[in-house]
Parts: structure tokens; C-alpha cells; sequence
């Protein structure tokens, strides 16, 4: 899908893009998923080429943040969760040429959902390439920020959960959530130091006016500022593993502590059993009018001896 963008009294405008419309006073031109027609489109009209889906997936530095005749590139990770609340991060390509913001991603992301519809209504400052593209960052940086707020209400909620140590269904869901927000942590994480050697070059590369230099560096104070936070969330998701674990363990162990008292309570009267089970013809208490009544109590009394004994011990 192809969108295009021009900026009316520092306000974007949504343009028009059928085929007879020039694409020529955009200033943001948009694109998700584009077919090859669309390719096609803006390489005629804008003399711009985009990045393929291999170059998208390419993690090295040097492949993520260069400048080259077709301009200045940066390909950075945007956060989204999917239709079954899975979450991921996705690359979006930048590129910046002769005053224009070129964006290829290829699906739709909360934070250019977001940024769109504030457009609407707030007008930018000095209306140019490099604020459109700030500005993106720094709505991610806040979709972020509320991500880790959600993070920390959810881990406040399980650890009610996970501290009574009382094992059941709402246990084990409470074990598979903490491990999905963990996941959830290291991709907001890798997001944020993402966005942070993104920035770093475009300050670098880049000879942003004084207000876009200004914004980049206040956006860069903001992910200095929640990477330690990110870092304690995943000191708590630690903290409550090892804690349920450690109630997990202590029920295994109280479970095992019953099966081998029961064994060993069990053991005199079978020693007992198995005793007057012999067949031998010379045992003289099978002759005994009392000898069956007589063993019962003498194997009920050698399981209650035992028994007793670790209660006075405190082992039970």
C-alpha cells in the first residue's frame, strides 16, 4: 500500500495517489508492503529505490545505517503485537533524499497509526524531512515507555499470585504470562538500543537543523532514561522465576516427604507380614488360638511406633 504525505502550513496532508496524481509535493511518502507496481512507482516519479526484504532483514550495522547517492538510510526496529497479542519487532527502512521522508515496512505499526492521527491536529515545527522522522521516533519511544508501564503492572499482579505459593491453574498461568512478559522485555529492550545507534548516527551523519539536533538528543535522555528501568523489569521477572521455583520445589519436597514417611511407617508391619507369611511347618504362633489378631495389633503397633516417634521430632 502506498501513502503520500505534504505538508500545508506545517500540517500533513494526506495526498492523493491514484495513478494521474503526481507524487511530486510529497514530503513523507509511506509505504507497506508495496507490490512491484508501486516499487515501480515512486523509482519513475522520485527516482528513489527500496530496500528489498533481504536488506530489511539484515542485522550488521553497516547494512542498518549508511548514506549513499540515494541518500541517508536507516533501517530501525519498531515494536507491534499481532492479532493473537504475540509480540515482535519489525524493521522499517528510512531513508531521507532531497528534503523527503521515503518509509518502507512491511506491516502496519501502532506507533505510525498513532503518529498519523496526532498529525491531524498538531502542526510541526519547521516542517521538514528529518522532524517527520524524529517524530516517528519519538512516538515509538513513547509506545515503548507505556509498554514498560504495562510491564510493570502485569509483574505487580503476578507477584501477588506467584508469593502465596498456592499451586494450582491460576499458578501455572501465572508462570507462562511472566515468561511471555520477559520476552516481551528483551524485544522492547532491543528496540530501545535500536533506536539509540540510530540516533547516535543520524547526529553523527546527519547535519540536523538546531531544533531536530535538540529533539534527537532529548529522545536519546529519554531511552537513557527507561533502559534502567527495562533492565529492573527483567531483575523482577527473575527475582519471581526463582521464587516459584522455589515454592515448586519446596511442594515437590513436602510430597516426597510424605511418600517416604509413609514408606517407612509401612515398613515394620510389612517386615511383621512377610514374617508370619512364611511357610514353615514349625512356626508355633500359627497354632496360637489369638496369633492372627495377635500379629495385627503387633503390625498396627509397629506402624504407630514410627509414626509417633517423628512427630516428637518434628518431622511431620
Amino acid at each position: 500500500m502506498l501513502s503520500a504525505f505534504q505538508l500545508e502550513k506545517n500540517r500533513l496532508t494526506r495526498l492523493e495517489v491514484e495513478e494521474s496524481q503526481s507524487l511530486i509535493d510529497a514530503v513523507w511518502v509511506d509505504l507497506v508492503e508495496p507490490d512491484d507496481d508501486e516499487r515501480l512507482r515512486v523509482q519513475s516519479e522520485l527516482g528513489q529505490s527500496l530496500a528489498t526484504r533481504p536488506e530489511l532483514e539484515d542485522i550488521e550495522a553497516s547494512a542498518r545505517f549508511f548514506e549513499d547517492e540515494d541518500g541517508l538510510h536507516i533501517h530501525s526496529f519498531f515494536f507491534f503485537e499481532d492479532a493473537e497479542d504475540h509480540a515482535g519487532n519489525s524493521t522499517v527502512a528510512f531513508t531521507i533524499r532531497d528534503g523527503r521522508l521515503f518509509t518502507l515496512r512491511e506491516r502496519e505499526l501502532p506507533a505510525f497509526r498513532l503518529y498519523r492521527m496526532r498529525a491531524r491536529s498538531q502542526a510541526m515545527v519547521d516542517g521538514n524531512a528529518y522532524e517527520l522522522l524524529l517524530d516517528l521516533f519519538e512516538t515509538k519511544i513513547e509506545q515503548l515507555a507505556d509498554e514498560i508501564e504495562n510491564i510493570y503492572s502485569d509483574l505487580e499482579k503476578l507477584s501477588r499470585v506467584i508469593m502465596e505459593g498456592h499451586q494450582g491453574d491460576e499458578y501455572d498461568e501465572a508462570l507462562s504470562t511472566l515468561a511471555e512478559l520477559e520476552d516481551i522485555g528483551w524485544k522492547v529492550r532491543l528496540c530501545l538500543m535500536d533506536t539509540q545507534r540510530a540516533l547516535n548516527f543520524l547526529v553523527r551523519k546527519a547535519r540536523l537543523p538546531g531544533g531536530q539536533l535538540e529533539q534527537a538528543r532529548e529522545i536519546l535522555r529519554d531511552i537513557e532514561s527507561l533502559l534502567p528501568h527495562n533492565e529492573s523489569l527483567f531483575q523482577k521477572v527473575n527475582f519471581l522465576m526463582q521464587a516459584a521455583m522455589g515454592f515448586i520445589n519446596i511442594e515437590q519436597n513436602r510430597i516426597i516427604k510424605i511418600f517416604s514417611v509413609v514408606s517407612v511407617v509401612f515398613l515394620p508391619p510389612t517386615l511383621v507380614a512377610s514374617s508370619y507369611g512364611m511357610n514353615f511347618e514349625f512356626m508355633p504362633e500359627l497354632k496360637w488360638s489369638f496369633g492372627y489378631p495377635g500379629a495385627i495389633i503387633f503390625m498396627i503397633l509397629a506402624g504407630l511406633a514410627p509414626y509417633l516417634y517423628f512427630k516428637r521430632k518434628n518431622w511431620l
